[in-house]
């Protein structure tokens, strides 16, 4: 059993038991707040400006669009302590152990592929305030990002909570400058309401969001058993929308302030700059830092899910050594990603990375009903741990059903640089295809588990060693003998 001392991380894909739970719901506020703390965070605020959208405008969509989005993630936080998993191999209970390797897949490539913005962003902006030196800037960050992603959980959690006011301190610093530098009266004066624009940004601020939720539970599920799942939600929702909604309420001022297609990253320094006191150079350091700690986060859900996909296949014992190979793979290959890739392939990489996202909707949609409405929580998490899938089998057709449909009637309205569909056309290219396939999955998922009779496996979870009913005193001795057990079944 790993010990709370340990240096590095045992667990990755496995079950967390309560001897090894620990953190208060308050340093989960200060971790979600640095998860969306980052100057790429800017960027979504500038959807609405780029398509004619006036300022107060901008604002509402951000706000409104955020809120819509996080609770979503939000939902997904409760999950954490009541199951001790990591979020996607959650799905296996949906999907079966092997059904649920589609939307596994899609997290990994996705996690990994915004390593590499991350490390490039971070790179780019330790190079404004030192010399140019990209390309040895990428590869130490990426390999500083593995090396904090193998200690895990903890490290990662003390860094977070120390950045959280070192950033903090800065987003009121840029805030002044902002109002001290933008004609920001101006903009709200003169603030036109285009009504694809808003949906455009609406939609940008909500998916932002809702890209969370595949990680959310790799972090709350450190939390005791006992915590109030109320709070868990609460803490998610508060620190992720703060970071969110302020860093793209700026970026909108930026955009607009800005020449078209301006570079915002570049926008924020030389407006820190004109306002003074170093906050410039400043903000550039604490993009480093950001950047640095978020990457890291995208290196460990993504190994993790990459586990969870490869344990469906072939029974794997969690251990550090595993996760630490798998981490060194994972970096070699994004690291490599950001020295090859050309700097005109971003933006069409960005698309992809956003179709790849979509996969992700009706996932979302499918877990939280599941969770909240049709199994209301009630899992074994001993059949889940099993490569066969136990109860829940290896193919869950209902799920992989419901999946499909919200899918499908999601690709009309996708919107992007790659492919736009033609319900997005119509609509002056706004994406909310988020919301086609959250309702569509959800609604689907509901009618096909309407008539399933789930007494006999509430049966199996009541007998099971573990599962969410409450760990027994026998369980909590020999969790991780169970575990094993059943890993190796």
């Amino acid at each position: 059993m790993q010990q709370r001392d340990s240096i590095v991380e045992s667990r990755s894909f496995d079950y967390v038991p309560e001897s090894e739970r620990h953190g208060t719901v308050r340093t989960q506020v200060q971790f979600w707040f640095m998860v969306n703390a980052t100057l790429i965070t800017l960027f979504t605020g500038a959807v609405g400006p780029a398509m004619g959208l006036g300022l107060s405008w901008t604002w509402i969509a951000v706000v409104v669009g955020s809120i819509f989005g996080t609770l979503f993630q939000a939902f997904h936080g409760a999950q954490g302590p009541h199951m001790g998993l990591p979020q996607m191999i959650q799905s296996r209970v949906q999907f079966g152990s092997r059904g649920a390797v589609l939307p596994l897949s899609a997290v990994t490539i996705v996690q990994f592929g915004f390593a590499i913005f991350f490390i490039q962003t971070a790179s780019s902006s330790l190079s404004a305030v030192t010399v140019d030196q990209t390309t040895l800037y990428d590869v130490v960050i990426g390999a500083a990002a593995v090396v904090l992603a193998i200690v895990g959980y903890s490290l990662l959690l003390r860094v977070e909570k120390i950045a959280s006011y070192i950033t903090l301190a800065n987003l009121v610093l840029l805030t002044v400058a902002a109002a001290v530098v933008l004609p920001i009266g101006s903009l709200i004066e003169n603030s036109p309401f285009v009504p694809a624009a808003f949906l455009a940004q609406f939609g940008a601020a909500a998916m932002y969001q809702i890209a969370i939720a595949p990680m959310v539970s790799d972090y709350t599920r450190y939390l005791p058993f006992k915590t109030s799942g109320r709070a868990v939600s609460g803490a998610v929702f508060g620190g992720t929308l703060l970071s969110a909604v302020w860093l793209e309420a700026l970026g909108a001022g930026l955009a607009l302030a800005s020449p078209q297609g301006a570079d915002l990253i570049a926008a924020i320094r030389d407006m820190g700059d004109r306002f003074g006191f170093g906050i410039g150079a400043a903000s550039m350091a604490v993009a480093v830092i950001s950047c640095l700690i978020t990457c890291s986060l995208s290196f460990y859900s993504g190994s993790v899910s990459l586990l969870s996909a490869f344990e469906a296949f072939r029974p794997l014992k969690s251990s550090g050594a595993v996760r630490a190979v798998t981490l060194v793979a994972a970096g070699v290959v994004v690291i490599g990603a950001t020295l090859l890739l050309p700097a005109d392939f971003l933006p069409a990489f960005n698309a992809f990375l956003s179709i790849l996202g979509y996969f992700l909707i009706p996932w979302t949609a499918v877990n939280l009903t599941d969770y909240y409405i049709v199994r209301r929580g009630v899992y074994s998490i001993s059949d889940i741990m099993r490569s066969d899938g136990g109860i829940y089998g290896r193919w869950g057709i209902q799920g992989m059903i419901s999946y499909a449909l919200g899918f499908l009637a999601m690709i009309p309205f996708f919107s992007t640089a790659i492919y736009t569909g033609p319900a997005a056309s119509a609509l002056g290219g706004a994406d909310i295809a988020f919301a086609v396939g959250l309702a569509v999955a959800s609604c689907s998922y509901l009618l096909f588990m309407r008539r399933r009779d789930l007494s006999t496996e509430f049966d199996a979870v009541r007998a099971a060693p573990l599962n969410t009913l409450g760990e027994p005193p026998s369980a909590a001795r020999a969790s991780t003998e169970s575990m094993e057990g059943n890993l190796s079944a």
